[in-house]
């Protein structure tokens, strides 16, 4: 197994075509779950032989913007995000913690662990981690509080239960089963469509993993689910199912079914999860956790708006839309911030670039932007590139004919820290707290 960064170093692949055709399968089945937020060309996105996972050159492949892991028949590799490559020393317990800080900010990506559930075992390798993970939240949830509920069946019956359904009946009849009466009834059963996917799942899982406290915990959920049937699924059918409110918990189990059903294609038995990937584009991820922590620490002053995206540059007909990645309203003054979220590392910025390592599209979006909402105040927000923040710096665009200036101010936040993921928290409240609070 390989360890990555993105758009890091090439590595060589055993079988680049089963490889990509099985991305760009990946990406043609789940692409909804990524293109509305990735900025995707759609012309390209569409296309069958497109995937946006890794690059390839030759028999070599490189990782792009999504981290996590992707095991594809012999090709087993891991990406972790770019703001960690330049460590001297590989931490991935490091890492690990730090994705799972970011993701419990998030609110479009759905992860359901947190922290605590690192705290008492070490796994280094991701995907074996996310199945330990995976494999204790069900156990834990099926074991304490088994799920049962109402499932609809339609039976032919010698005697009637539940509603007759006549118009199966009538088809009945024409073909001389009239000693049968077709019924639609909900028993309450245990065997239902919620545990024969969890169950389904567990046993994906178990062609997975080698570790043995794993592997135990996934036979005794088996053991547990022993009266349900064992069944096929699939994440159409994950789709059609609603939780009922008094077992809250099991919205955690479904989640981590939907990770596995919508990362995962099997193509021989099948029990087998022969392939299976679990990626997160990081520029979704650095904005989702943005936004998630400024509703968690600045909803009380603000407004916050993510993906705020009503305007438009012309108006008849509507053309070219205008999507903020973060509106901040103050409550007070009503004045209004925009926020840009750019994962883009500003590495190796020196006094003397006059850009301060802004690109000028980024630049112009920003003008177009505070120009159309009719603010003044355009934040560009990149994740720090050392413990050291860059110092922050206004652009004063000047509007002409008028008195009033654009600022676009350009800062590094603290996004990972290189000894304890535990230092972000603090130092990046502080930070937005004098960004917003104490104005431009």
């Amino acid at each position: 197994m390989f360890t990555l960064f993105e758009y890091g170093n090439q590595i060589a692949v055993k079988d680049r075509k089963g490889l990509e055709n099985y991305l760009c399968t990946l990406w043609q089945n789940y692409k909804s779950l990524w293109l509305n937020n990735n900025n995707q060309d759609p012309n390209v996105s569409f296309r069958k032989e497109y995937q946006p996972f890794l690059s390839f050159d030759g028999e070599k492949a490189k990782a792009n913007n999504f981290v996590g892991f992707v095991h594809c028949n012999d090709d087993f590799f891991e990406i972790y995000p770019k703001v960690f490559q330049y460590q001297p020393h590989l931490n991935k317990d490091l890492m690990h913690r730090h994705i799972f800080f970011w993701l419990s900010y998030c609110k479009k990506i759905k992860f359901p662990f947190n922290q605590s559930f690192l705290n008492n075992f070490e796994i280094d390798r991701f995907p074996e981690l996310i199945i330990y993970l995976i494999a204790n939240q069900i156990n834990e949830t099926v074991s304490a509080r088994p799920y049962s509920a109402y499932e609809e069946i339609e039976e032919a019956l010698l005697t009637p239960r539940g509603k007759i359904n006549f118009n199966r009946y009538i088809r009945t009849l024409s073909l001389g089963k009239n000693q049968f009466i077709d019924c639609d009834y909900d028993p309450f059963v245990y065997d239902n469509k919620v545990n024969r996917i969890i169950k389904y799942c567990i046993r994906l899982l178990l062609t997975k993993t080698t570790i043995p406290q794993t592997l135990r915990m996934l036979n005794e959920s088996i053991n547990v689910l022993d009266e349900v049937d064992d069944q096929v699924c699939s994440i159409d059918q994950l789709n059609q199912i609603r939780i009922p409110t008094l077992f809250g918990e099991y919205e955690d189990v479904m989640h981590c079914c939907r990770m596995i059903l919508e990362n995962q294609i099997y193509s021989h038995a099948e029990y087998e999860m022969k392939n299976w990937s679990l990626l997160f584009p990081m520029e979704d991820v650095f904005e989702d956790f943005i936004s998630g922590f400024l509703k968690e620490h600045f909803s009380q002053d603000f407004k916050i708006e993510p993906q705020k995206s009503e305007l438009y540059l012309h108006q008849e007909p509507q053309t070219f839309n205008l999507q903020h990645d973060i509106l901040l309203t103050n409550k007070k003054t009503k004045g209004k911030i925009i926020i840009d979220t750019k994962y883009k590392p500003r590495w190796g910025l020196k006094g003397s670039d006059n850009n301060k390592g802004v690109a000028q599209s980024d630049m112009y979006q920003m003008i177009s932007y505070a120009y159309r909402r009719g603010t003044d105040k355009v934040i560009l927000m990149y994740p720090n590139t050392s413990e050291k923040l860059a110092e922050d710096y206004v652009f004063n665009i000047q509007k002409s004919n008028e008195s009033e200036n654009i600022k676009i101010k350009v800062v590094d936040v603290p996004f990972w820290s290189s000894s304890d993921y535990k230092e972000v928290e603090p130092k990046l409240l502080i930070k937005l707290n004098n960004l917003l609070r104490n104005g431009f």
